[in-house]
Formats: structure tokens, C-alpha cells, sequence
């Protein structure tokens, strides 16, 4: 893992996006671009052409998921996220065309036939790296080797975790008994009296790092464990490893010194000025982009249905305070006549036709963007709760209350990584989430956020 600006991203899937955005900008540029004084020339503004192209295309195939896991392990999974990827890539590729030729001054531009060149240079680019990448992903060279001190619970997890998934960027070389873990895993003696007995262990199996899983820290192997750190092998305790590893907080392990003492947590004064017009200005473009997604949506609810088109509802936002929250109405104008809130579920038969097809593409989200021009809410965040959830999810879930520090999203770290919450269990896996942003949160993650949101919205798993 690599960490930008407090988020952590994969080696191998980063390794591969800057690869292929070199090599489909040297394509690019060798098959097309403006400004072609000869069959061999490449001056600046072909240059720039390609390089624009290449990362509207990089953009597009991020947005639908090309380098998530499932489109590795499922060839047809890759083929329909290939498509729809160059159909959103190919109006942005005709507008950067445009710019180009209104602003170049030589008279021989890109020719009939430039987009045909550049769909063939994009798929041979793209199958020579894919194949390379899949031929070489699995070796352990791109697997961070790891020695977990731990024979309990936590250790349990990490190699459940370990065996999980081909995805996995870490390998367990070996499990070190310590303090008075129970022996649920295959482990081995650390003999305390010797100071550079776990060191030498680490050397040999070639492990780069060391994670403290234990259940309980009393009699930690303090003096092996400095000794690791000081001849430079990191030294990592279980919840920042499962920070990094998982995107999520592991909330059995979590204490509130990890919340005093832990790294991150931005909320100075001129971060939140920056984030608030960074949400201003999303929402006021997407507003003006959807409009008449916005007038058939609205006609489409009342011919349906007849009554209001809006729904509104309280929800809890920033520091508790309490906001009447937008969206199209989904559900029967009765929906909730008998007065007591109910968790949606799958089949709902309070949806309406008309809500269901909003509800799978996230329509019914868009009247938000006017909460976030209000300042009710950011574009991105946790989801907002009805306050009646929000009580007895505070009761129930340790930390809960936690998540109100920031103002609630309309998408967030939670909501592209966990389906849909219906339940106390799925409140208490979409916190693990919500307290990974909060720790993490940046102009970067959002914009990693909202680039993830395109694949939620385009294959809507989980939604309700």
C-alpha cells in the first residue's frame, strides 16, 4: 500500500493505471493528434492531445470499476466495463477534439478516421497491460511480507483475512506466540531473553514489517520489538494494519486513545473553507448537468402517483443538529401512514414502478445537491440517519455518535464499499467505513470517492 494524503491506494492497481496511462499517451500519440506537420512529426500540441485523451480514458475506466478486483477475476465482468467505459470516455474525447482544433493554427487536423485509430490503440494498450499485469499480479513480489506477533482473535483475523482473497497485498510468514493469547493459529516461540531472537526471525523469513496482533499487550517482547524497529523493520500495531489493508476500522479492537492519538482527523478552520467550495462548486455543476434528468423525474412521479414529488425528512447532520432532507419520493404517498419509521428492505412493496428505477441509478438522490448549497450537507460524507435510527444506533453501537463531526454525504467512503443499510448489523459494518473517512478525509479521497460513485451507480448492488 502506498499512501496519498492520508488514503491508502494499492501498489499493484496504481502501478498499473500510471502504466497505462504512459503507454496509451506514447500510442496516442503516435496514431493521432493535431497539429501534424509529418507522418513523423510530434510537436507539443500532439503531445498534449494525447496525454489529455489518454487520462479522460483512465478516468473513464476508474469510474467503472477496471480496477476493482472483480473485473481481474471475471473476463466478461471486463469486456461490458470496457464498453461503457469508451461510451463515457468518447463524448470527452470529441470535446478535448474540439478545444484542440479551435485552438491549434495548423491547417492539417485529426482526419476522418481518428477515433477509429484511437479505439484500437486504447484495446491494444489495453490487452498487452492487462495480460502482462495479470501474468505477474499473483507473485509474491508485489505481497508485503509480514510477521504477526499474535496468536489470538486478532491473529485469527488477519489470517482469515490472509485467505480471503486473491487480492490480498500482504503475506503472513509466521505467527509469534506472546502475552497469553490462546493458540488459534499455527505460531512460534520468541524466547524473550534473547534481544535480537525476533529480529533474526524477521531476517530470515524475509519479513518487512512487523504487526502487534495480540489480545492483550501485558508482556509484549518490548526490547525485540525496539530492537526490530531500530534496524528497520516497521513496527505496526493491528488497527492501523487493518486501517490499511481493508479501508475500514476494526471497531471490536478500537479504543479512544485511537481517536486521541492517532494521526489525521482534519478540521482546521481552512480545510473546511476549501472542502465547502469544493462541495459548492460540485453540486452547482451536477445541478445544471441533470437538469432534465431533474423535469423527467418530477413528471414521471406525478403522473405515476400523483402527490408531492419531493420527500422530505428529517435526518441528523452536523454535531446533531437536525435538517429537513430532500429526494424524489420512491415510495407510495402512504408509505409510513401508521407514523412509526422502518428500515427499507429488498422488494419493499411500499415502492412505487417509478421509484424503483430511481432508486437503482440513485435518481432519488439529486434533490440533495440543494441541501449541500444550503450547508446541510457535503457531496461527500456519511450518510445522514432519521433521528429515531440515530438513538437507538448510539445505544447499541460503541462510537456511533462519532460520525456527526462532519456534515453527512450525499456518497461516501461507506456507501460505494457497503450495500445498503438495513439493519443494526449493517449500521455497525457501515461505521467501520465512516470512521476510515473520518480519520482520513481529503480533497483526494473525495475525489476518489466521487470517481468510485460511477461504478455504485452503474451497477447498483445492494440497493433498496
Amino acid at each position: 500500500m502506498v499512501r496519498i494524503f492520508g488514503h491508502f491506494l494499492p501498489i499493484p492497481p496504481l502501478i498499473l493505471a500510471i502504466t497505462e496511462a504512459i503507454v496509451l499517451s506514447i500510442a496516442l500519440c503516435l496514431v493521432v493528434g493535431p497539429g501534424l506537420s509529418s507522418p513523423t512529426g510530434i510537436d507539443a500540441t500532439r503531445v498534449q492531445f494525447a496525454v489529455l485523451l489518454s487520462l479522460a480514458v483512465i478516468v473513464a475506466m476508474l469510474g467503472v470499476g477496471l480496477y476493482s478486483p472483480d473485473a481481474f477475476l471475471d473476463r466478461r465482468v471486463a469486456v461490458v466495463r470496457v464498453l461503457i467505459a469508451f461510451i463515457l470516455a468518447a463524448p470527452i474525447a470529441l470535446l478535448i477534439r474540439f478545444l484542440f482544433e479551435a485552438l491549434t493554427t495548423s491547417p492539417s487536423l485529426l482526419g476522418s478516421y481518428w477515433p477509429l485509430k484511437a479505439g484500437a490503440a486504447w484495446l491494444i494498450c489495453l490487452s498487452a497491460t492487462r495480460t502482462m499485469f495479470s501474468r505477474s499480479s499473483d507473485l509474491d513480489i508485489f505481497k508485503r511480507r509480514i510477521l504477526v506477533i499474535g496468536s489470538g482473535t486478532r491473529a485469527y483475523g488477519i489470517e482469515k483475512l490472509a485467505k480471503g482473497s486473491s487480492q490480498i497485498r500482504f503475506k503472513p510468514v509466521a505467527y509469534v506466540r506472546a502475552c497469553a493469547d490462546p493458540p488459534l493459529v499455527r505460531s512460534i516461540e520468541c524466547h524473550s531473553g534473547e534481544e535480537d531472537r525476533l529480529e533474526r526471525v524477521a531476517r530470515d523469513l524475509g519479513a518487512r514489517e512487523v504487526v502487534i496482533a495480540t489480545d492483550d499487550r501485558r508482556g509484549l517482547p518490548v526490547q525485540q520489538l525496539l530492537r526490530c524497529k531500530l534496524s528497520g523493520i516497521d513496527v505496526l500495531d493491528y488497527l492501523s494494519f487493518c486501517e490499511r489493508e481493508t479501508g475500514r476500522v476494526d471497531l471490536e479492537a478500537l479504543q479512544p486513545s485511537w481517536f486521541i492519538f492517532s494521526d489525521g482527523f482534519r478540521f482546521g478552520p481552512l480545510f473546511e473553507l476549501v472542502k465547502r467550495g469544493f462541495d459548492i462548486a460540485v453540486s452547482v455543476a451536477m445541478l445544471t448537468a441533470v437538469l432534465p434528468v431533474l423535469c423527467l423525474t418530477m413528471l414521471a412521479i406525478k403522473l405515476e402517483s400523483g402527490g408531492p414529488v419531493l420527500y422530505r425528512q428529517e435526518r441528523v447532520g452536523l454535531r446533531g443538529r437536525r435538517f429537513v432532507l430532500l429526494k424524489f419520493r420512491s415510495m407510495r404517498p402512504d408509505a409510513e401512514s401508521d407514523g412509526s419509521p422502518m428500515w427499507a428492505q429488498r422488494s419493499d412493496a411500499r415502492i412505487t414502478l417509478v421509484g424503483a428505477f430511481i432508486r437503482k441509478f440513485r435518481i432519488d438522490e439529486l434533490p440533495q445537491l440543494l441541501n449541500v448549497i444550503r450547508g446541510d450537507m457535503a457531496f461527500v460524507g456519511p450518510r445522514p440517519e432519521r433521528p429515531y435510527f440515530v438513538e437507538r444506533l448510539a445505544q447499541q453501537i460503541p462510537y456511533y455518535s462519532e460520525r456527526h463531526a462532519v456534515r453527512p454525504g450525499i456518497t461516501g467512503w461507506a456507501q460505494i464499499n457497503y450495500p445498503y443499510g438495513a439493519s443494526v448489523e449493517d449500521a455497525r459494518q457501515k461505521l467501520s467505513y465512516d470512521l476510515y473517512y473520518l480519520k482520513n478525509r481529503s480533497l483526494f479521497l473525495d475525489l476518489v470517492i466521487l470517481i468510485q460513485t460511477a461504478r455504485v451507480i452503474l451497477w447498483p448492488q445492494g440497493v433498496r
